[in-house]
């Protein structure tokens, strides 16, 4: 799977939020279906997220913050994002691996 093309789909035709406070806020609403974070991505947030919401599929990608931020089309590092709506992407048959 490309996933910088896969974030670029589920940018355009559906809802994704970027950094660690809008993904943990919507971890707390239950509206995120999906959780990705950046290869060093801090273990303290990772522990923290699975701990309080371990109804939340946490997949962790191969590409450092600058990378994720770059296939998100942002100029900032993202080392967190949540997926709350897929849209017309296949972002949501990533497997939980953390």
């Amino acid at each position: 799977m490309d996933l910088a093309r896969q974030l670029k789909q589920g940018q355009n035709s559906g809802s994704i939020l970027l950094g660690q406070r809008q993904t943990m806020s919507a971890c707390s609403k239950g509206d995120a279906k999906l959780v990705l974070v950046a290869a060093n991505c801090p273990e303290t947030y990772i522990s923290d997220l699975a701990e309080r919401h371990p109804d939340v599929p946490v997949h962790r990608v191969e590409m450092v913050n600058r990378q994720l931020g770059a296939a998100c089309a942002k100029p900032f590092p993202v080392s967190a994002l949540c997926i709350l709506d897929p849209g017309q992407s296949d972002l949501l048959t990533l497997a939980h691996n953390v």
